[in-house]
C-alpha cells in the first residue's frame, strides 16, 4: 500500500567528530527540502557524543595554543553524551523510519559504519551521501555495510530517492546514485544536474539549540552558518574542493561547479534566519569569501548594512584590498581566517599550487592588519615531502606577519579526493585503504628521512606558535619542548603559560604583549628557570628559502 507523504518518515543521520562546532549546512538544507515535500523528518546528530578515546579537534586547538580556553559544558551549554550506539539504535526503533540518509565525511566514516552495524537488522532503505562517497564512491561501496550511495550534490537526488522509496519504485536507475548488487558488482548511474543554490533555504529546527553556541575570538556567540556561494575557484592540492570542478567537467554536467547566490537572495535568507533564530553571529561557510567580483563585494556590504551582525569568513590574503576591508569592517566583519599553509615559496607554488610569493603575502597582511579586523593565520605541516627545514621557513614567514590574533596549525590530512593523498599513496608513504581521523591527530604518513616523522610533526605542531612568538634566543629551549617526555612537557608548560598570559588571553580585543627580537630584556628571560636549558642542538639563525630540485618536484607532483 502506498504511504501518504504525511506518514513517510525520513531519518537524517549526521556522524560527526566529537564537539565539532556549528551545525552542518547540508543537514539543514535537506531538512528544509524534505519538510517542504511533506515528509516526516527527524535528525540524529552525533556531535555531543564523546567516545572512549576522547580526542576532540576544538579542544585540541586550545591545548596547542591555537584558541583560547573554553568549556563545552560551562561556556557552550553542551550536554555530553556517551552511549552513541545505544541511543542511535533506540532512535531508529522508536522513530521507525522508511528511509535513513547518512551524510558522511571521511573523518567520521568509521563511526558511521559502526552506527550502521547496530541497526543492520532494521529493514528499510539506507543511502549514504556526502563528501566521502563523492570523493571515492567505489571505496565506500566496497564496505559490507553500504550498498546504496548518492554521489555529487544531494538535493535533487534525495528528493527523487524519497519519492521512489515511498512509491516502492525501482531505485536502480535513479540519477545521482550508485548501488552494489548481491554479487558485489557496482552499478553507476549518471549524476544529477547541479542545483540552483538560490532556491533552497537551511532549516536548523531539528538541531539542539545549544549547537549554535561557539567561541569566536574569546567570546561565545549564538552562531548561524550561511552559504553565499558553493565551490572554489582554486586548485590547492591538499583540499578536496577542487575535485568537484574536475568531476562535473569530466561528466559533462557543467563547465564549472562554482555558483554564487544573488545578493538579494542572501538578504532574504538572512532575514529568515534572523527572524527564526535571532543569531548573534554569522559564520559564512564559503571556501574563499572574497573570491568574487569587486562589484559583488560592495553589493554585499551595502546589503549587510541592514543587519550589521558580527560575522566571520575564510578567504585568501591576496584577495584583501584596502577598500574591501574598510567596507567589511564597517558592516560587522569581526574576524577572518587566512590560509598561509607553507612558508617555502617553491613548495607552496609548485606542490600546493598557491601562487603568491612570500613578499606578496607579507604585503597583503600589512593591509589586513591596518584594517583593524582580527584574523587568524592557518598553517599546515606534515605535507608529503616536507622537512623540518621547510616547516621552519613557515615559522620565519609568519614571524614577518604582524597583527594576527591566533595561529592555527593543522597536520596534513590525506583526504580522499585530494591530489596530495594520491601523491602520498604513489610514493608509498600512505596505505591506499587508509581512512583519516582529523586534522589535530598525529600524521599517518610514513616518510623516510629527511622527511618528517609522525613524532617530529607532533612536536612541531604544538610549538609553532611559540617559535613564532618568542625571540630566537629562546628557540633552543622551545626545541627541547617538542619532546614528549617529562622535561619537554615541563618546558612546554613554562612557555605555554607565558604565551597565554602575554598574548593569548581574554579575547581578541585585549591588548597583547609582543616580543621584540632586538631587545634582550624579555618577560620570558626574567622568569626562565635555569633548568629549562635543554640539551638540544643550537639553532641556526640564518635564513634562506630552499629551492626544490627537479627530482623533488617530480616526486611531489602528478603532472598537474
Amino acid at each position: 500500500m502506498l504511504k501518504d507523504k504525511r506518514n513517510f518518515k525520513v531519518l537524517l543521520v549526521y556522524p560527526n567528530l566529537p564537539l565539532m562546532l556549528v551545525p552542518p549546512l547540508s543537514m539543514a538544507i535537506f531538512t528544509d527540502l524534505l519538510k517542504k515535500k511533506g515528509y516526516v523528518v527527524e535528525l540524529f546528530d552525533t556531535t555531543s557524543y564523546i567516545p572512549e578515546e576522547v580526542n576532540s579537534s576544538p579542544q585540541n586547538r586550545t591545548t596547542y595554543l591555537q584558541a583560547r580556553d573554553f568549556s563545552d559544558e560551562d561556556d557552550l551549554g553542551v550536554s555530553i553524551k556517551t552511549d552513541l550506539y545505544g541511543d542511535y539504535k533506540k532512535k531508529v526503533l522508536e522513530f521507525k523510519p522508511d528511509l535513513i540518509i547518512y551524510s558522511i565525511v571521511e573523518d567520521a566514516f568509521i563511526k558511521a559504519l559502526k552506527m550502521m552495524d547496530v541497526i543492520k537488522d532494521y529493514d528499510c532503505v539506507k543511502i549514504s551521501g556526502g563528501v566521502l562517497p563523492t570523493a571515492d564512491p567505489e571505496y565506500v561501496l566496497n564496505t559490507k555495510q553500504i550498498n546504496f550511495i548518492a554521489v555529487g550534490e544531494g538535493e535533487i537526488t534525495l528528493a527523487e530517492v524519497c519519492e521512489a522509496v515511498r512509491k516502492k519504485e525501482d531505485l536502480k536507475t535513479l540519477k545521482g546514485t550508485w548501488f552494489k548488487d548481491d554479487s558485489g558488482k557496482i552499478h553507476k548511474n549518471p549524476r544529477n544536474k547541479l542545483v540552483d543554490i538560490n532556491v533552497s533555504l537551511p532549516d536548523y529546527s531539528l538541531f539542539d539549540p545549544r549547537r549554535f553556541f561557539r567561541p569566536m575570538g574569546g567570546k561565545i556567540f549564538k552562531t548561524i552558518p550561511v552559504e553565499t556561494y558553493r565551490g572554489c575557484p582554486y586548485k590547492c592540492t591538499f583540499c578536496n574542493s577542487p575535485m568537484h570542478n574536475t568531476q562535473v567537467k569530466q561528466e559533462n554536467i557543467a563547465h564549472d561547479f562554482l555558483r554564487r547566490k544573488t545578493i538579494e537572495n542572501v538578504r532574504k535568507e538572512l532575514l529568515d534566519l534572523k527572524k527564526l533564530y535571532s543569531p548573534e553571529f554569522i559564520y559564512f561557510v564559503d571556501d574563499s569569501f572574497l573570491a568574487r567580483p569587486k562589484k559583488e563585494i560592495f553589493e554585499f556590504c551595502e546589503m549587510y548594512e541592514e543587519f550589521k551582525i558580527p560575522f566571520w569568513f575564510n578567504t585568501r590574503p591576496e584577495n584583501c584590498k584596502v577598500d574591501y576591508l574598510k567596507a567589511l569592517k564597517r558592516v560587522g566583519a569581526y574576524r577572518i581566517s587566512f590560509g598561509i599553509e607553507c612558508g617555502n615559496p617553491d613548495f607552496r607554488q609548485k606542490v600546493l599550487l598557491r601562487k603568491p610569493s612570500n613578499q606578496q603575502i607579507i604585503d597583503s597582511f600589512k593591509t589586513i592588519h591596518a584594517s583593524g579586523i582580527a584574523f587568524s593565520a592557518n598553517l599546515i605541516i606534515g605535507f608529503p615531502g616536507e622537512t623540518r627545514e621547510l616547516v621552519m621557513e613557515t615559522v620565519e614567514l609568519v614571524r614577518q606577519i604582524k597583527g594576527y590574533d591566533t595561529i592555527t596549525v593543522s597536520i596534513f590530512t590525506p583526504y580522499r579526493g585530494t591530489v596530495l593523498q594520491k601523491i602520498a599513496v604513489k610514493n608509498g608513504w600512505l596505505d591506499k585503504d587508509h581512512i583519516t581521523i582529523h586534522t589535530t591527530s598525529s600524521s599517518v604518513l610514513k616518510m623516510p628521512k629527511p622527511y618528517l616523522s609522525s613524532k617530529d610533526i607532533d612536536g612541531l605542531m604544538k610549538t609553532i606558535p611559540l617559535y613564532v612568538y618568542f625571540p630566537k634566543s629562546e628557540w633552543k629551549n622551545i626545541r627541547r619542548a617538542e619532546e614528549n617526555d617529562d622535561e619537554g612537557r615541563k618546558i612546554y608548560e613554562h612557555y605555554s603559560s607565558l604565551y597565554k598570559e602575554n598574548f593569548l588571553k581574554g579575547n581578541q580585543e585585549d591588548k597583547k604583549i609582543l616580543m621584540d627580537e632586538s631587545l634582550d630584556k624579555q618577560p620570558v628571560r626574567a622568569k626562565q628557570p635555569e633548568q629549562l636549558n635543554g640539551n638540544s642542538a643550537s639553532i641556526d639563525k640564518t635564513f634562506k628559502n630552499k629551492k626544490l630540485s627537479n627530482s623533488e618536484i617530480a616526486l611531489l607532483t602528478m603532472n598537474i
